[in-house]
């Protein structure tokens, strides 16, 4: 129920700002789908590996005017961390991921943005060579990062690549024995879908 009420939340907040956005003359509101490449570990495991694994989504960007803007995003993401060395477990968590940030342009191409990303846990696997454990109930099934990003985009918006680094707040752990936090990097690719009301 918890993620459901999140879902529905981020929909009317991404509706409330395109109806708040037609009325200043602003370019309509956008949707389109992207995927790319994270580069993930865990926080306060100093022995882990950087994990290489994709993230896939959709994302919809909502005019304020030309330079200020609501980025929002549903992803799935693959992170955890790789093993690192031959007699140590890698870690694999899948999360459903919503980004919502404030995105502001310089210039006509070159733009930043920065948010809140809400994580919600979907599976949790601890691997240590063929053999597989399920191990979610050692993991928070909520997660809070901030999301800290570059982006270009290309053709009036068809196309567009970017570059984040998302910093985990939250611990993951569902003990007080760690405290550990997801740190991502992700280099993405977009291409858009439509345009709303055009």
């Amino acid at each position: 129920m918890t993620k459901l009420k999140t879902i529905v939340l981020f929909v009317a907040l991404i509706a409330a700002a395109s109806m708040s956005s037609f009325g200043q003359g602003a370019p309509k509101p956008i949707v389109g789908a992207k995927g790319g490449l994270n580069l993930a570990n865990i926080g306060g495991e100093t022995d882990n590996k950087v994990k290489l694994a994709p993230h896939v989504g959709v994302y919809s960007e909502v005019f304020f005017d030309y330079f200020l803007m609501l980025q929002a995003e549903l992803l799935l993401s693959f992170q955890g961390h790789a093993a690192a060395n031959d007699f140590s477990n890698k870690l694999n968590l899948t999360y459903l991921n919503i980004p919502v940030m404030a995105r502001y342009n310089l210039g006509y191409n070159l733009n930043v943005h920065a948010g809140v990303q809400f994580g919600f846990l979907l599976s949790a696997k601890s691997v240590y060579q063929d053999f597989e454990g399920d191990v979610k109930d050692q993991f928070n099934s909520f997660e809070l990062g901030i999301p800290l990003g570059v982006g270009y985009d290309l053709m009036d918006r068809k196309f567009n690549v970017t570059a984040r680094y998302v910093i985990g707040l939250t611990n993951l752990s569902n003990t007080d024995i760690q405290t550990i936090h997801n740190n991502v990097f992700q280099v993405s690719v977009g291409v858009l879908l439509f345009r709303i009301n055009e």
